[in-house]
């Protein structure tokens, strides 16, 4: 059990959007018994994309719980950046996190869907250059990218050390690193 030690956990849950309303069901269930701060979603992995009414329902209940969701959103079909900006599209409410930048070949496209649908934000893990995270933070703004290591895939320190080396300033820095976390997973009352 976590009871102990429940104001030092917090999950995101990867989800499958196929059970459906099951789907749903079990992360409003979650949410009344865990400290869960968002929804994770890889559309490769499940096959449906991202934009599918299955997916639609369960990222505007996660919307609707004030959780937002992280996509693996790199080079695979069905994770491709104007893909997700589809259901960012139909769930304006949603806070929608691309995770990777969209990967090696498709980060214009991420930044484009973001400048496109405010409800969408970017995280850092996997971005392959650290000019990439100046260029993030020039087109989007610091409020719209977030520090991310997708450990234990990556290094958390390479990961960091990247953010670090991207010339930010101390208040891009922060807000990157974990303003941004703080306001958009609602951890202010948890301080």
């Amino acid at each position: 059990s976590i009871e102990p030690y429940k104001e030092r956990f917090m999950m995101f849950l990867r989800m499958d959007p196929w059970f459906g309303q099951e789907a749903i069901d079990f992360l409003e269930d979650s949410c009344r018994k865990y400290p869960v701060r968002g929804v994770k979603l890889h559309p490769a992995h499940y096959t449906l994309h991202p934009y599918g009414e299955l997916t639609v329902r369960l990222c505007r209940k996660a919307g609707e719980l004030g959780l937002p969701v992280l996509f693996h959103c790199g080079d695979e079909m069905m994770c491709l950046p104007l893909q997700i900006g589809e259901l960012a599209a139909q769930c304006p409410d949603t806070v929608i996190i691309l995770a990777h930048m969209g990967g090696y070949a498709h980060n214009r496209d991420a930044i484009e869907v973001a400048k496109k649908y405010k409800n969408i934000y970017i995280d850092t893990s996997e971005v392959p250059l650290v000019k990439e995270i100046r260029w993030l933070v020039d087109e989007l703004g610091a409020e719209r990218i977030f520090f991310g290591t997708d450990a234990p895939c990556c290094d958390p320190m390479v990961e960091l050390k990247k953010v670090l080396l991207a010339g930010l300033s101390e208040e891009e820095l922060e807000k990157v690193l974990y303003q941004n976390a703080v306001r958009v997973m609602g951890l202010e009352e948890i301080r």
